[in-house]
């Protein structure tokens, strides 16, 4: 599991060196620091105008809160999230779904 933020294009730039890109999967690019290898972002071709950084790359994570959690069909079944924030299935954020109740 992890936590990501989406920017869109446009809307950000990088103040240092580019990281290297990897084609992980058809349609997936992700980033990472050419140095240590640290994760660092992840862009999809169905939702190609935004790119997706991970949290965990911020200097101070906690200015950021959660509005949503996204692809929860592919959490693990121990994980109960109790936070009340909405849904979605599948990478698509646009379509919104209730916390399913149990």
């Amino acid at each position: 599991m992890t936590t990501y933020f989406g920017v869109r294009d446009g809307q950000w730039r990088w103040t240092g060196e580019e990281p290297k890109r990897f084609n992980s999967s058809p349609g997936v690019e992700r980033s990472f620091c050419p140095h240590c290898g640290t994760p660092i972002s992840f862009r999809s071709t169905t939702m190609s105008d935004v790119l997706h950084l991970y949290v965990a790359t911020l200097e101070n994570p906690e200015a950021l809160r959660p509005t949503l959690h996204v692809a929860y069909e592919e959490k693990l079944t121990w994980l109960e999230l109790g936070d009340g924030l909405p849904t979605c299935f599948g990478p698509d954020y646009t379509k919104v779904q209730p916390l399913p109740e149990g």
